[in-house]
């Protein structure tokens, strides 16, 4: 969590993707996200519990493209180390799958959308898209 704003291309020009370390009540899954969102990436796509704070309900919202609860459910990760004391490898299930989620910042939702929308990606969930002044608009962005 020590990359700086300044060595990483500018939001429009940046998609971020992160399958960060949960933590308790997903705890640390926020403080990664709220340190991905300091760089305004104009695409995020999460692996997050189901505890994490939603992106639209922070200072500077992103719309939520898409998101799926059943994709990572069963046996889709490898957890290093799972081996019963026989040294068997453990069959471990998400019993509470992450989410996926593809969250988009304002500017780039209606693209966004559209191109989730030819590939059968929109959530049911959809919003519309909010008028007004862009707070992501900057200098360089």
């Amino acid at each position: 969590m020590t990359v700086k704003t300044s060595e990483l291309p500018t939001g429009s020009h940046l998609i971020m993707g992160l399958n960060p370390p949960f933590g308790v009540q997903a705890a640390l899954a926020n403080k990664f996200i709220d340190k991905a969102l300091e760089f305004k990436p104009k695409l995020l796509v999460l692996i997050v519990p189901q505890e994490t704070q939603r992106l639209d309900k922070k200072k500077l919202p992103y719309d939520l493209v898409w998101k799926d609860d059943e994709e990572l459910s069963g046996k889709s990760f490898y957890l290093p180390g799972s081996i019963d004391v026989n040294d068997k490898e453990m069959e471990q299930w998400n019993l509470n799958p992450p989410l996926l989620y593809l969250w988009s910042r304002l500017d780039w939702t209606s693209k966004h959308k559209s191109i989730a929308q030819k590939h059968g990606h929109l959530s049911k969930q959809q919003k519309e898209l909010p008028l007004g002044k862009n707070p992501y608009q900057t200098q360089e962005s």
